[in-house]
């Protein structure tokens, strides 16, 4: 029996159990060594009878771990990989290009270039019916003040985290602020829990981001939603 059975067919464990497993298989040698000494080959009695139901409670008992392992393994969500792009939102003037590279460099602690919010509040509750503008500002890179500024592009990257439901939304934009549309509103709300929202900040030079640009980890404040 594969993983993929024991895990999405768990009847197919009991239905198997009505036909005595093969004399090779791991489950038969199980049982078989649990089995009282002198067993093998012994005539038929009362207590012989009884063999059948005590070979199904043997294997039942050794499937239970690997049922509770399937069981666990589902409990907590995938972690997002957080060099992939897909299911970015992009605003502003950001594109695929500059969110690639963005996202394949190594993010440095520095949170006054990171970023602070201006709103909303830390461990703020926020009213679902209107969703929320999420504001904040970010120091220049050190370079920024003497380069041309057609040149010069400040980019954010706001990550919305949950304890239970991971990363349901994550946001890539030029501006200085970002309000979820519709869609994006409701997938937070649907987290019906806290939720963290990190910032972090990196600034191009045509098309690349310089060591000293970023990207840097800015703030995370958390709000719910109500």
């Amino acid at each position: 029996m594969t993983a993929g059975e024991w895990c999405h067919s768990p009847a197919l464990i009991f239905r198997r159990f009505e036909r005595p497993p093969p004399l090779g298989s791991s489950m038969f040698g199980s049982a078989l060594s649990l089995a009282p000494e002198g067993a093998e080959g012994a005539p038929v009695n009362d207590m012989s009878r009884t063999r059948p139901f005590q070979t199904l409670l043997l294997l039942a008992l050794t499937a239970a771990p690997n049922l509770v392992a399937c069981s666990s393994s589902t409990d907590s969500p995938s972690p997002t990989d957080p060099h992939s792009s897909a299911g970015v939102v992009r605003e502003g003037g950001a594109t695929a290009a500059q969110l690639d590279t963005f996202l394949h460099h190594k993010a440095r602690e520095w949170a006054w270039a990171g970023g602070q919010f201006d709103t909303p509040d830390e461990q703020a509750t926020l009213a679902a019916g209107t969703p929320q503008r999420f504001s904040w500002h970010a120091d220049p890179a050190d370079f920024a003040t003497g380069g041309s500024a057609s040149e010069l592009v400040m980019t954010h990257l706001l990550e919305f985290n949950t304890a239970n439901e991971g990363t349901p939304l994550r946001v890539f934009t030029t501006l200085p602020e970002y309000t979820p549309d519709t869609v994006a509103w409701q997938k937070l709300i649907a987290t019906s829990e806290a939720i963290t929202v990190s910032l972090t900040t990196g600034t191009f030079v045509g098309a690349d981001v310089p060591e000293d640009g970023g990207p840097f980890i800015g703030q995370a404040l958390t709000f719910t939603i109500e």
